[in-house]
């Protein structure tokens, strides 16, 4: 079974934020929360796919930087 398989089947509330600079703020964050959380990058698409075990958890996600000014592109859901 791949990796992606299982984080997908796992952490199926997924938000997609660019490759970019501000990969390791968010990483700041994520450390700091009490949710479970997990990762991969997309190569292809130039993106970092952050996954939640739950909506809430993806929504406060979103919330914090979904709507960053570099102009990101998000994806709620898998």
């Amino acid at each position: 079974m791949s990796v992606i398989f299982e984080i997908n089947r796992d952490f199926p509330y997924q938000v997609a934020l660019a490759f970019d600079e501000d990969a390791m703020d968010v990483l700041d964050w994520l450390e700091g929360c009490e949710f479970q959380w997990d990762m991969y990058v997309d190569l292809p698409e130039n993106t970092v796919r952050y996954c939640f075990r739950t909506l809430d958890d993806a929504s406060v996600f979103k919330r914090r930087f979904g709507d960053a000014p570099q102009g990101r592109a998000v994806a709620s859901g898998h």
